[in-house]
């Protein structure tokens, strides 16, 4: 049980491919009411004039084909409103945890969503980038079966994908990263594979734009373009060589949250 629950919230977490379709069971509910939010409270920041309208927005659970789930679970086959990190990080002793991600919604800018990710230790794999299923595998074959499942450690969100550019914004090599529990930043256990490390990130401030759908999504890569211009717009800078995905949630189970990120690039800790 252990290894299932860990193999399928990382895969929801910024891995997976796209929702099965309207006849595949969800076996969790969805009990948060959040069709009665306006879209600023939905994505906690405030939206800029003109972006939303360049995406399609809803919040209902019907695929783009028009199927419905069978067991009126929502499904959320389409894009829709993210679960909100009140929702995500509720019980710590029941299960994942969150690390202390410093959260502001960019008062006086729109588009954006601004988050300082502390200092600390993360295991992190590096992702074949010849492998349609690299970022899935990386995770799987490398941090759970050779790292995280023999020493026990507990889920943590997010999963975190790196992403290196190349001159022309093409993403050229990539790394998946999971942060350590508490109870191990102080001494993690020692890897015994070359294909997982454990790295020490300094403090870091991202710019980022949630979303509510799948990494596949040509509406979530679109987040990217999107918070680039939101940020240029309130007069910060970002580094043009790299951008992060951040997953919170279970492919497939109801509500879904992952994040375009980009990095300040001039921040100081």
């Amino acid at each position: 049980m252990f290894k299932l629950l860990a193999v399928l919230a990382l895969v929801s977490a910024s891995v997976a491919h796209r929702y099965k379709g309207g006849h595949y069971r969800q076996t969790k509910n969805a009990t948060y009411d959040y069709q009665s939010l306006t879209w600023d409270e939905a994505h906690e920041y405030e939206e800029c004039d003109g972006f939303v309208d360049s995406y399609d927005e809803q919040d209902e659970g019907v695929g783009k084909d028009g199927a419905e789930a069978l067991n009126d679970m929502h499904h959320f086959m389409s894009r829709h409103h993210p679960k909100r990190m009140e929702d995500i990080c509720i019980d710590v002793e029941a299960g994942p945890v969150c690390p202390d991600f410093h959260r502001d919604n960019s008062a006086g800018h729109c588009g954006f969503e601004t988050v300082i990710i502390p200092k600390g230790k993360w295991m992190v794999a590096d992702i074949d980038m010849a492998d349609e299923m690299g970022v899935r595998n990386a995770y799987k074959g490398k941090i759970f079966y050779k790292y995280r499942g023999p020493h026990k450690i507990r889920f943590v969100y997010p999963a975190i994908v790196k992403w290196e550019l190349n001159k022309n914004g093409e993403r050229v090599k990539g790394e998946i990263a999971m942060y350590l529990p508490a109870e191990h930043q102080s001494n993690p256990p020692k890897s015994e594979y070359n294909e997982v490390r454990i790295e020490e990130w300094d403090e870091t401030k991202v710019y980022l734009r949630p979303y509510g759908g799948y990494r596949d999504d040509a509406e979530f890569k679109q987040q990217f373009t999107l918070l680039r211009r939101a940020v240029r717009r309130a007069g910060f800078g970002y580094k043009d060589n790299e951008e992060w995905e951040a997953g919170y949630t279970y492919l497939r189970y109801g509500r879904q949250r992952i994040e375009a990120m980009v990095l300040d690039s001039s921040y100081k800790a």
